[in-house]
């Protein structure tokens, strides 16, 4: 395999990888404008259920994030 060789297998596998990253950002741009619509698209009530549903997804992250911290601090210092 000639040194140009090295350069092209490179830069392919670079492609397909930079192929794969954008098709990921694609599905998930997708998927959040599928979101977006289904929010404009909603009726009042159903509005209101989706909003709750955020803050609860919320909250469970920032209780998951308190649990790893509170793992992280020496015992001493929990109580202040």
């Amino acid at each position: 395999m000639s040194f140009w060789d090295r350069i092209v297998a490179v830069f392919k596998r670079e492609a397909t990888d930079v192929k794969e990253g954008l098709s990921r950002v694609g599905e998930t741009l997708d998927a959040e404008l599928a979101r977006k619509q289904r929010e404009l698209d909603a009726e009042p009530h159903e509005r209101v259920d989706m909003i709750l549903d955020d803050i609860e997804a919320a909250d469970s992250r920032f209780e998951e994030l308190e649990a790893k911290l509170r793992a992280t601090m020496p015992e001493d210092t929990e109580e202040r």
